[in-house]
């Protein structure tokens, strides 16, 4: 039979912030009830009581669970903070799921039980008896994944037997949480965004991604001077562990995030015994939010976008005509001299002008006076002989 307990946290020494283990002691609550369960191969587990744990800071308490069916709590001894790879329980990712969409301590728990396709109403369950029946079965969901263990029947009569309402509610949700489990990421103790500066970019383009690890469960961002967005280029506003982002604005100039989470001890967070592994006891895992606030930043820087000149608009060119065929133009031959003497012509030749005109002037002056010089001599010697 497996006994569960209680956690209470207390730190020692200085502050997790400083680095030094966070340790709590166990302490444990009323059985909520019994069931069988079953591992082939397997016959030291059977009808098993199942009680409620939690992990307590000061005036804070946060639900866990145990992931180590086969050995029992060290009540009032301490235990330590640790990682996945530390506490050597399979299948801590898929337990993961089943945690955050299990029961964690919260009073609304409408979408867990409609997710599993449980009802409470005309059942005759009290508000506190559904969250005890939802432990139980969370508490049994993570003994599938860390044990193969597998819930097989109800409890014996007298040992805590859960009506045939609440098996039925137990199943449900045992239904749900088992088939649509994933794996998930570890939860961390450091809250982280990184890049912590991305490379510049033009205004209008998305720089990133960012990357962002730290505790479970939502984390808000907050963006100054621009937009976080997804791959897709929509808005968001709270990633998850693991979860990424991008920055944008539309103009140059610089766009800041600031994330933040509520708690540094978070939805699974394991705890593991101080006195060694040869002690064998149980191993615990937080399923609640506890801690220290913690923030991150990180920043992104936009250039303008280069200047392009506009492009001339081309015009629209009309068709060219077709080209017109031209008649070849008659030639006009060049006028052959003319020979003196020879007449006749039609006037179609064309007058010669310039120095050829002048020297025909300047000859027919000079033979007309050799004509009158002649003359003059003949009649001189005409009257000389009469003499």
């Amino acid at each position: 039979m497996a006994v569960l307990a209680g956690v209470v946290i207390g730190l020692v020494g200085a502050t997790p912030a400083l680095a030094d283990p966070v340790v709590a002691v166990p302490e444990g609550g009323k059985s909520y009830g019994q069931v069988r369960l079953e591992k082939a191969g397997d016959n030291r587990i059977g009808y098993t009581q199942i009680h409620p744990m939690w992990l307590k800071l000061g005036n804070e308490r946060a639900v866990t669970y145990c992931i180590d069916l086969h050995h029992p709590v060290a009540l009032g001894k301490d235990y330590e903070e640790g990682t996945w790879s530390e506490a050597e329980v399979k299948n801590l990712a898929k337990v993961q799921w089943v945690l955050l969409h299990g029961y964690q301590g919260a009073d609304d728990n409408a979408k867990l039980l409609a997710d599993a396709g449980a009802t409470t109403e005309g059942e005759q369950l009290g508000a506190k008896r559904v969250k005890e029946l939802l432990y139980l079965a969370t508490q049994v969901t993570v003994w599938h994944f860390s044990d193969d263990a597998n819930l097989a029947g109800n409890g014996r009569e007298g040992e805590g037997r859960l009506r045939q309402n609440e098996y039925r509610l137990v199943a449900k949700v045992y239904g749900f949480l088992k088939t649509n489990a994933t794996d998930q990421p570890e939860p961390k103790t450091e809250l982280k965004i990184d890049p912590a500066s991305a490379a510049s970019v033009e205004a209008g383009q998305k720089a990133g991604p960012f990357t962002v690890t730290g505790p479970s469960g939502d984390i808000p961002l907050t963006v100054t001077g621009g937009t976080a967005v997804d791959a897709a280029g929509d808005p968001v506003t709270s990633v998850t562990n693991g979860g990424q982002f991008w920055l944008t604005r539309d103009t140059p100039g610089e766009v800041t995030v600031a994330a933040k989470a509520q708690a540094s001890h978070s939805t699974g967070r394991v705890f593991l015994f101080k006195g060694g592994k040869q002690a064998k006891r149980q191993k615990l895992i937080l399923a609640g939010q506890i801690g220290e606030e913690l923030t991150a930043g990180a920043k992104a820087a936009f250039t303008p976008k280069p200047e392009t000149t506009p492009s001339p608009t081309p015009s629209v060119t009309s068709p060219s005509p077709s080209p017109s065929v031209t008649s070849p133009a008659p030639s006009t031959p060049a006028p052959s001299p003319s020979v003196p003497g020879e007449g006749g012509g039609d006037g179609g030749e064309l007058p010669q002008t310039g120095a050829s005109l002048y020297g025909a002037i300047i000859g027919g002056v000079l033979l007309l006076a050799a004509g009158v010089a002649a003359l003059i001599v003949v009649r001189r010697r005409k009257v000389r002989f009469t003499a």
